[in-house]
């Protein structure tokens, strides 16, 4: 096999040519190849979504051999490629093998003496394959082809585990220059410097070394400093030098961005740990001598965009209380280009370029820098030419581009992040320098004197007070990331709330004044999930205005990416952030008003791509009632985001139930209450009670389902758990050690005690075995404030409610209705239990009453395993007919527990992401024909499924439904899914260049046939999916006739 035979093979061959001269390029690819061009890589293969936005996957380079040269020039195209930072894999290939380069690891650093590239380049091979191997070759094709790339299987597949070990996302170039800049700090404050004169010195060098390496500073600006000189680097040598140049910026910057105080001291040792940083990182490893003019990082290569996330990561790392007062997080540029692909898209056809674009809390203008590129792009699409003007592009800039931010430095930021996004653009990119060039006045800060005078498009004030300046503007587009958290709220923002009757949420206020911006105009925002699922008055006020007073378009709820792990493939926030949504909307409510709100949630974090940033599946959207949406205390924002319309009609249906749990408990006089609270350091006035110290305690980790045996219990000073506890504990007793301790009988709030002696029902705020957790005990015992418990001398009542409670019903209504569980925290609370519904049944009272009391015998008399899941099969049978649960709902709420509950838990180790079973698929089929067939009924046409054999490395999986007058079982074909796959993704490739392994799910309608193509994923090929798509194609049907 030659080299290109391996490459189509794996279906490489639909890779781009960096040197391409296809007219019908989409624009994002051209700007990928345009940006890539000096990489030293022959091609580029993209996956392309829906609206044709093209995301870089993989780069390629043929080789006539790997010899010495050779090396040293992989070598140097994988260091560009991880300055790039947004492709993983870099394939390298001769006529004999091929070997996939890790692009998410640390470039080598290059040494004067005989470099080893043969064995250093190892150390970021993931895989050499021999094309004489066919062994090598099937593995090959299985993870690393074109198909496996699509699809992302390297982050689930079980045989690509030593991929996932080899990559590692904190080792990519914004991460290690992050870590690099805060040793860099830290070295420096121990040796005397102020974090001000720090934080000045690292921004001075980023800008001048953007500036530098972007071909828009030259020796002309560095040799008028210090004869000589040639680089920024040389500079630093000489202290005094270093202090001119900065003075010298201070002036073409118009003190936007450099301030230079007169008390600035700093030596020449300090000046080379900066270099240091800058040339190789600083990962406190010892200085090596390395090759000259060799670098580690280039910012010619590295965004614009990053600088905002490099620096804020950076500040908020070195002062971690501001993020905590300010409730800012930065905004990743993959989510950024995410918005504006939606609300500023730069196709050719796109030529509006006088767009007011506001971000009311820009930080340090990450939104600003990409809105600003956008409208360059648009105004070359209207004029057909290169902006390269730079009067021109100052006006672009100055009439269009407005942002807000408290931050004083943050502002800056983004100021010099606009002007190198101008500067990028020029030509020559030194005309700057040139007197009759002033770079704008953007900063408009009067608290400010170092600013030669004021600007009037970044203003450092707060937004929500009244700013007559920016308010007289009218914006075409308000976009941003606005600060959001309930705790150190200024005045401004609790006044504000309050006015409106808002919940005290900082970013309530933001939300709302954005349609004050644009009262014509569209607007887009980033908030806290909560705002959505918050029961409370004052966010159900909010939420009446939005939907009611706005026209709410889209919604995407990303809360399930908070839990991603640090290095996998779904991150997108680098540090752990609360759960967040993105609204799309605008003020007032126009005449041709949808009926229906677009809303997209996640379930997973696991990505099925593997390109760098954010790509919606579309198994993930619904579209709601719009009626619904405007209630509200709605519960469907919970309940979508875990379900589908047919769950959120079926809790609907349970929520009509005349009765609750919490009716329930106050007609049958059932005590309730959550147990103790210890002593913290905030306890003003401790409680003692000697008779609860005498009592046992359980822990809740120890509360089991439907029945706790007392080998559960322990003392009461279990009630001591963290850290702080224990030391108030220590503290009061004047002790030093735990075991020193008395039994406790001291405490910062007693409830409960009423319910301690018993028999009670307990439960916890977590989940046991995906399911919740209800105990009946019978002797007393005492708890903590994440217990709740029940009490009556009426056993059978709790035992009763221990069975509903335990059933999958409960599990599925409850979490599905929480506003916590799978928002935030893994816990239901309280006064969500009190929402289930009550039917009661004498006999069925009676039949679950003897089913829990059998489970308590298995569980009182087992040595260990205990078996009692066909009582529980029983139970939940029971249930149903209690609730006269059907067929159908019932499939939906097993299908609920048994793959949304173990998704949400499990993650990539769920059994929902297994691939599909034969009989799985058969049943799927089954399922489908026979709804399709009764809406078919008395037409004379039937529905036949037939399945197709799988192997469990197959990515998509496929059955195809045929209109014929003779109805048939499902029909099992010989013939391959993937061979049939391909041949399918070729046709459509040919005739419309839709990728069928990228999009993963597809109805195709080919002459009588209906192919119905989904991932090999167990969670989508469930009997409830089953019911689901019908409905849809359903639906497909009535609308085509």
């Amino acid at each position: 096999m030659t080299g290109q035979d391996v490459i189509d093979l794996i279906g490489l061959d639909r890779a781009t040519s960096i040197s391409s001269v296809d007219k019908n390029l989409t624009e994002s690819k051209s700007i990928v190849l345009n940006q890539v061009g000096e990489f030293g890589v022959d091609a580029v293969y993209f996956n392309t979504d829906e609206n044709e936005n093209s995301f870089p996957a993989v780069f390629l380079k043929k080789v006539e051999s790997f010899d010495s040269k050779t090396l040293e020039k992989i070598a140097d195209a994988q260091k560009k490629i991880w300055n790039y930072k947004k492709v993983l894999f870099f394939y390298v290939y001769s006529e004999t093998e091929i070997r996939i380069y890790n692009c998410s690891e640390k470039p080598l650093i290059v040494t004067q003496n005989d470099f080893n590239y043969e064995k250093e380049l190892q150390n970021i091979e993931i895989k050499v394959y021999k094309f004489s191997d066919n062994k090598q070759l099937e593995e090959l094709n299985r993870l690393f082809s074109r198909i496996a790339i699509d699809t992302g299987i390297i982050w689930t597949l079980e045989e690509a585990q030593f991929i996932r070990d080899r990559i590692n996302l904190q080792r990519r170039v914004d991460k290690y220059l992050v870590a690099s800049l805060i040793n860099t700090a830290q070295l420096l404050e121990q040796q005397g410097l102020a974090v001000n004169l720090i934080h000045k010195l690292i921004l001075r060098s980023l800008f001048l070394l953007y500036l530098e390496d972007r071909g828009a500073t030259d020796e002309n600006l560095y040799s008028k400093i210090k004869n000589g000189t040639k680089s920024y680097f040389e500079i630093l040598d000489d202290v005094n030098a270093t202090k001119k140049l900065f003075e010298v910026l201070e002036g073409h910057f118009n003190g936007n961005v450099f301030t230079v105080g007169e008390d600035e001291k700093i030596s020449v040792e300090q000046l080379q740990l900066i270099k240091k940083c800058f040339i190789s990182g600083n990962d406190n490893i010892p200085q090596i001598k390395l090759f000259d003019d060799w670098r580690l990082f280039d910012f010619s290569i590295i965004q614009i965009e990053l600088l905002s996330e490099i620096y804020e990561n950076f500040l908020f790392k070195t002062d971690p209380e501001l993020k905590k007062r300010t409730g800012t997080y930065y905004t990743p540029p993959s989510l950024v280009e995410f918005i504006l692909n939606e609300k500023l898209p730069t196709g050719k056809d796109e030529k509006n370029y006088s767009i007011k674009i506001l971000d009311p809390s820009c930080g340090s203008g990450i939104f600003l820098v990409e809105s600003f590129k956008r409208l360059v792009k648009r105004y070359e699409n209207q004029h057909k030419e290169k902006l390269t003007d730079f009067v021109k592009l100052k006006k672009l800039l100055t009439d269009n581009i407005f942002g807000i931010e408290l931050h004083p430095q943050a502002i800056k930021v983004a100021a010099f992040s606009l002007y190198l996004a101008l500067l990028d653009n020029l030509s020559p990119k030194t005309i700057w320098q040139n007197k009759n060039h002033r770079l704008p006045n953007l900063i408009n800060n009067p608290n400010d004197k170092s600013l030669s005078a004021e600007g009037k498009n970044l203003f450092c004030r707060d937004t929500i007070l009244e700013n007559k300046e920016i308010e007289n503007i009218e914006f075409d587009l308000v976009v941003g990331n606005p600060p959001f958290g309930t705790t150190d709220l200024s005045e401004s923002i609790r006044n504000y709330c309050s006015k409106y009757g808002f919940g005290k949420e900082m970013v309530l206020p933001f939300l709302h004044k954005a349609t004050m911006f644009a009262p014509n105009g569209e607007i887009v925002l980033i908030f806290n999930t909560k705002v959505l699922t918050n029961t409370s008055g004052t966010y159900q006020n909010f939420r009446k205005w939005l939907f009611n007073e706005c026209c709410v378009e889209k919604v995407y709820n990303f809360s399930v990416l908070r839990n991603a792990k640090q290095n996998f493939g779904g991150q997108l926030f680098g540090d752990a952030t609360g759960p967040i949504s993105i609204v799309f909307y605008r003020k007032g409510i126009p005449q041709n008003l949808s009926d229906k709100i677009a809303y997209y949630a996640p379930k997973t974090y696991i990505k099925s791509n593997i390109v760098e940033g954010l790509n919606i599946d579309f198994t993930d959207l619904k579209y709601l009632p719009l009626e619904e949406c405007q209630k509200p205390d709605t519960k469907i924002w919970k309940v979508a985001m875990w379900g589908g319309i047919k769950d959120w009609q079926l809790v609907l249906k349970l929520l009509e139930t005349e009765k609750n749990v919490g009716a329930y408990l106050r007609e049958n006089k059932i005590d309730y209450s959550v147990g103790l609270q210890p002593l913290n350091n905030s306890t003003e006035k401790p409680i003692v009670d000697n008779e609860i110290s005498k009592l046992s305690f359980i822990r809740p980790e120890k509360i089991e389902r439907y029945y706790t045996n007392k080998s559960n219990f322990s003392t009461i000073n279990a009630l001591l758990k963290n850290k702080e506890t224990i030391e108030s504990y220590l503290e009061y007793y004047s002790v030093d050690k735990v075991y020193d301790l008395p039994p406790i009988n001291v405490f910062r709030r007693i409830t409960g005690k009423n319910l301690f002696s018993g028999p009670m029902l307990l439960t916890k705020e977590g989940l046991k075995n995906n399911q919740l957790c209800f105990s009946y005990i019978d002797s007393a015992v005492a708890y903590n404030s994440t217990v709740l418990g029940f009490k009556t001398g009426n056993k059978e009542i709790l035992k009763f409610l221990s069975s509903i409670l335990n059933s999958e019903l409960a599990t599925y209504f409850l979490l599905l209705i929480s506003n916590s569980w799978g928002v935030e925290r893994e816990r239901i609370k309280p006064n969500e239990i009190y929402e289930f519904p009550i039917t009661n049944d004498i006999e069925l009272f009676k039949d679950l009453v003897k089913l829990h009391d059998a489970i308590e015998v298995k569980i009182k008399n087992a040595l260990s395993y205990i078996d009692f899941n066909s009582i529980e099969k029983e139970i939940n049978e029971k249930v149903f007919n209690l609730y006269n649960i059907k067929s159908g709902e019932k499939q939906l709420i097993k299908d609920f527990v048994e793959f949304s509950v173990d998704l949400f838990l499990k993650q990539e180790k769920s059994k929902a992401l297994y691939p599909v079973l034969l009989e799985q698929t058969i049943e799927y089929g089954k399922l489908i024909s026979d709804e399709l067939n009764n809406f078919l009924d008395g037409q004379d046409l039937f529905t036949n499924a037939t399945v197709y054999c799988i192997n469990r490395f197959s990515p998509l999986m496929m059955i195809k439904l045929s209109f014929a007058i003779e109805q048939n079982t499902v029909v099992i074909s010989e013939d391959f899914v993937d061979e049939e796959l391909k041949k399918m993704d070729k046709y459509l490739w040919e005739e419309n260049a839709s990728n069928i392994y990228f999009r993963k799910k597809l109805n195709y309608k080919k002459e009588n046939d209906i192919y119905i193509i989904r991932p090999n994923q167990r969670r989508f090929w469930s009997q409830s999916m089953a019911i689901e798509d019908a409905s849809e194609l359903i639906l497909e049907i009535l609308n085509e006739n």
